[in-house]
């Protein structure tokens, strides 16, 4: 407890594979307010960074003061293909064109796309 009556941070420890919620900043240091947004932690780095990844793919950094631990018992780790995210604009490595982004084979690992059509062979 801190001098002022609320409550200090208290820095829970995270592992490998823990799931977190990140905390939004709260009008009081009573309220504890966290999104709606399970993360998985990826990497657990110095100075407690963790390395994050949403159900989207996309991972991004975060100290440990801002996250809360997850303790739902149903939580999937899988990755759901409808929440990602497609920008538009993409080249096809093909053709070059950048129309047909729905008909598109996007690779998880690195920024490679292709049209469906442009493959050899074909795929529907």
């Amino acid at each position: 407890m801190i001098r002022g009556g609320g409550y200090g941070p208290w820095v829970c420890g995270f592992k490998l594979g823990d799931y977190v919620y990140l905390k939004q900043i709260t009008p009081t240091t009573l309220d504890v307010i966290t999104g709606c947004v399970i993360l998985h932690v990826q990497e657990v780095l110095p100075f407690g960074i963790l390395l994050l990844e949403g159900r989207d793919g996309q991972t991004w950094k975060n100290h440990v003061c801002n996250c809360v631990p997850c303790h739902l018992p149903n939580v999937n780790g899988q990755i759901d293909p409808s929440l990602v995210v497609i920008p538009i604009g993409l080249r096809c490595m093909l053709c070059g064109l950048f129309t047909g982004t729905t008909t598109m084979l996007v690779y998880d690992w690195c920024s490679r796309r292709w049209h469906m059509v442009c493959l050899t062979p074909p795929l529907d």
